[in-house]
């Protein structure tokens, strides 16, 4: 038996916060900053944060509202990129530079196996078909490694 997907997406700004908490309380701009060798300010960090755990919640409450493929589309690759792949992020910099990463616990704990539920309710409830969600989770990574390589490791001169 699945979980509702229409219960479990109330989840997903929760699990952000909870994430942006564990990396602010144990050093997670710091640490960006000595693998990357630029300084992520506790502005930019909060600020950056605030702003998609709010997106998180408008992206919900329209899936939730409209229950349409387009908006739990949306939903799904923006919860892809900031969960999910994030928590993929964090264990490949644990893997890359041979250290803990702040964030790994709850991307673990969290992010991986809500990722997973929310995919199965999403294909058992028929929210989106298959490819529109495989879309979806490919256009989060996309996003999430542009978040990375713009926002820590400063590709691109920013």
């Amino acid at each position: 038996m699945t979980a509702s997907y229409y219960r479990l997406i109330r989840w997903l700004p929760v699990a952000f916060a909870a994430h942006v908490a564990e990396e602010y309380l144990t050093g997670f701009p710091g640490y960006a900053g000595e693998i990357s060798g630029h300084a992520m300010d506790l502005p930019l960090f909060l600020g950056g944060n605030i702003a998609f755990i709010a997106i998180m919640a408008l992206l919900v409450g329209w899936a939730a509202r409209t229950r349409g493929a387009t908006a739990n589309f949306w939903l799904l690759a923006w919860a892809a990129g900031n969960l999910f792949w994030n928590f993929v992020f964090h264990l490949v910099l644990v893997l890359s530079f041979d250290r803990s990463s702040p964030g790994l616990v709850t991307g673990t704990l969290i992010y991986f196996p809500l990722s997973l539920a929310l995919w199965q309710a999403t294909l058992a409830e028929r929210i989106v078909r298959a490819p529109m969600l495989i879309g979806a989770i490919l256009l989060g990574g996309a996003y999430m490694g542009a978040v990375a390589a713009v926002s820590i490791f400063h590709l691109g001169g920013l």
